[in-house]
């Protein structure tokens, strides 16, 4: 399970601070090829902090936990599940505020709960 979550965790590391920056250098979302259209919903004019929260909060708090995990540190099961829920809840807020649904959604999501049971069966070793 320790190798499971460390993959997710490298995963969302990489993927969410390279999206939330590229949000961040481009807020009309030109870089991602994203219209500011979806944010319909969305208490936001461009992608810059929403960006800003999907790089730091999820991408870079994805990479402390992944060198926690990897260190075998005994905080690496909270951080893994402080990592599930925040990327749960991210989704949950994506879905909520943005129009279309997106494929990749449900996917986020599922990796989150993953890294939340991952962590729950890492506290219990």
């Amino acid at each position: 399970m320790r190798a499971i979550v460390i993959l997710v965790q490298l995963f969302f590391g990489i993927s969410a601070t390279w999206c939330g920056a590229a949000l961040m250098m481009a807020p009309d979302g030109s870089l991602l090829q994203l219209p500011l259209s979806v944010l319909t919903h969305a208490p936001f004019s461009d992608f810059f902090w929403p960006g800003f929260v999907l790089c730091t909060v999820l991408g870079l708090g994805h990479v402390v936990a992944f060198v926690l995990a990897v260190r075998r540190s005994s905080l690496a099961a909270w951080a893994a599940l402080a990592g599930g829920f925040a990327a749960i809840i991210w989704i949950l807020v994506q879905v909520i505020m943005t129009d279309p649904f997106f494929w990749l959604q449900p996917v986020i999501g599922a990796l989150g709960l993953l890294e939340v049971l991952g962590g729950e069966s890492l506290l219990r070793k």
